[in-house]
């Protein structure tokens, strides 16, 4: 009898110092952003060790350009007064780029032009090669299928001129063929109209079979029970793909989305761009990439590129976060 209210009172005496415990942790928890970090740095010292060196790397690598881009963009910079003794001309670098600069709307249009292409061009084909790819009967004809189609993305893009070189060039073996069989030569590399078109040719068969992977890889989580019930209900194959596949990846094609959205302003590869560039194409395939590259970096206009880039750099940020917003609210899906 003793022993059973000694335990009982021993319990309650446990209980009592558990809440009183849990209370006091409640109140030295801390509450303010600030108390919050401090707590983690003393309770967490070693991980903040273990990052330092990356947050060190990434601001002078990262933030450290960007602000000396920023700087860039407002000081009309030469190499005999420096960085830090130029004059400082406000938003005249700005004003130059819209009111001064060479083909200024020409390259911006360009620039736009090569982003509907990337979106047309870029966006869809991996995704309804991904569907076709995920729906193949043989996996042995799918594996073979998908290691052919992923070899292109490892060529280099000068590896990919050398291709496009010996083929299409003055001497090439396109233009020999078509020159024995219709006595004309055409000169595709240097033809304004034919550019254009070359570039995405080369372009979708570099990067199509390598843009199918993350599609393929949202495909394996859809539940296979669907297409099994669908079929049973008479739904046919095309009609599937509408119904559950498409809609099983649907976050990924969103998210997807928002990042074509954000690259508006940069206007296809530029490295691609650079090297099938040619005086009797640059009007037509000079973008805003290829003018910072070429006479920002080429003749030293170092203000008017900063300037420039930054110009592109906020509106890209901006298009991210609208894109983000509205899909966000309309479908629910966000990158954040």
């Amino acid at each position: 009898m003793n022993d059973d209210f000694i335990g009982r009172a021993g319990g309650e005496g446990f209980a009592e110092t558990g809440s009183a415990s849990r209370v006091k942790r409640l109140e030295l928890k801390p509450k303010t952003p600030l108390e919050k970090f401090k707590w983690s740095v003393k309770n967490y010292w070693f991980i903040y060790i273990c990052i330092l060196p990356g947050l060190i790397s990434m601001a002078i690598y990262s933030y450290g350009p960007m602000i000396l881009q920023i700087w860039l963009s407002f000081i009309d910079y030469n190499f005999a007064d420096g960085l830090w003794h130029s004059e400082f001309v406000d938003f005249g670098m700005f004003r130059y780029i819209f009111t001064e600069m060479p083909d200024f709307w020409n390259i911006l249009g360009n620039t736009l032009w090569f982003n509907v292409l990337d979106t047309v061009l870029g966006f869809f084909p991996p995704l309804a090669l991904a569907v076709i790819l995920f729906h193949l009967n043989s996996d042995i004809f799918r594996k073979f299928s998908q290691t052919i189609l992923y070899l292109p993305h490892f060529f280099s893009w000068v590896i990919v001129y050398g291709i496009a070189y010996a083929l299409l060039s003055e001497t090439g073996a396109l233009t020999s063929l078509l020159y024995e069989l219709f006595g004309y030569r055409v000169e595709f590399l240097t033809n304004p109209n034919a550019i254009v078109p070359i570039l995405y040719v080369f372009s979708v068969w570099k990067e199509v079979g390598w843009g199918t992977i993350i599609y393929l890889a949202a495909m394996q989580n859809i539940d296979t029970t669907l297409y099994e019930a669908a079929e049973v209900d008479g739904c046919g194959p095309w009609r599937r793909i509408f119904v559950i596949t498409l809609p099983g990846i649907r976050g990924i094609i969103l998210y997807q989305m928002i990042f074509v959205i954000g690259g508006i302003f940069t206007g296809g590869n530029t490295e691609e761009i650079l090297l099938f560039y040619s005086d009797a194409t640059r009007h037509k395939i000079e973008t805003i990439n290829t003018w910072l590259y070429n006479y920002g970096m080429g003749y030293f206009e170092y203000s008017p590129a900063a300037a420039l880039s930054l110009m592109q750099s906020l509106l890209g940020m901006i298009l991210v976060l609208f894109a983000n917003k509205w899909i966000k609210t309309k479908w629910g899906v966000s990158i954040w």
